[in-house]
């Protein structure tokens, strides 16, 4: 005989149970605790560990570190070697100072035959000068004049620059004509000054026709001859100036 149960007592049943399992896993729940409940959430959140690789090493720099030299470096290396070279060249101008006496500029001057002028300032730094004192008519001057000559032809290349100051000892040599005439018939062709007022043979203290000079490249009177002769001792001293200028 089949017998059924009514249906609402089925669904009362039914909702019964439900109830009751839900109910048993509250209870267990609650039964581990919430310090449970965290562990096991920060177990689950906890990203598995990475895997350690080696660093790679850092890429060399294209360049090191240092600069590399450029103009900046060039022009610092050179502003030091002229700095250098200052102190030297005010060390060697004491020195002289104390041995030599300087040598006069040209005072004056009534005429110029082969130039439109000349300065020793500006031959002071680049030039070995020989000055020379005479007068056309004079027989010692005349003497000497091939050897003039000479020490110009040699060594003008090399850095000598021969001046001559015609100071007249009678009136006749004071006309310019007369001296450039003279200047030519005697082969001269450096510059000749004429100190018709004895303006720079007073400068020199000079007081001999022919008279010799040699003034260095740094404006110093090195040697003087007085007269004819010495012409070796001259040429000399005209090499030894010229090779002290080139190392200076």
């Amino acid at each position: 005989m089949n017998s059924r149960i009514p249906r609402p007592a089925l669904l009362a049943l039914t909702l019964l149970l439900v109830v009751g399992a839900i109910s048993f896993i509250e209870f267990r729940l609650n039964a581990a605790g919430p310090g449970a409940a965290q562990t096991a959430a920060r177990t689950e959140a906890k990203p598995p560990p990475a895997e350690r690789t080696e660093a790679a090493p850092s890429a060399a720099p294209d360049q090191a570190d240092e600069p590399e030299a450029g103009p900046s470096r060039e022009v610092a290396a050179r502003e030091a070697q002229e700095g250098s070279e200052r102190e030297r060249a005010a060390e060697r101008i004491e020195r002289k100072e104390v041995e030599f006496r300087r040598a006069e500029e040209i005072v004056g001057p009534t005429g110029f035959v082969n130039t439109d002028g000349v300065s020793l300032a500006e031959a002071r730094g680049e030039k070995v000068v020989l000055l020379e004192f005479w007068t056309y008519s004079c027989y010692n001057c005349q003497n000497v004049q091939p050897h003039m000559n000479a020490w110009h032809e040699r060594y003008a290349g090399d850095g000598l620059l021969v001046v001559g100051v015609h100071t007249p000892e009678f009136e006749f040599e004071k006309e310019y004509a007369n001296v450039e005439v003279a200047v030519r018939e005697a082969g001269i062709e450096y510059p000749v000054v004429l100190d018709n007022d004895q303006a720079t043979w007073d400068a020199y203290d000079n007081r001999y026709w022919p008279a010799v000079y040699l003034i260095d490249a740094d404006g110093f009177v090195r040697y003087e001859h007085f007269g004819e002769g010495a012409y070796e001792q001259t040429g000399e001293k005209i090499e030894e100036l010229l090779a002290e200028r080139d190392r200076t």
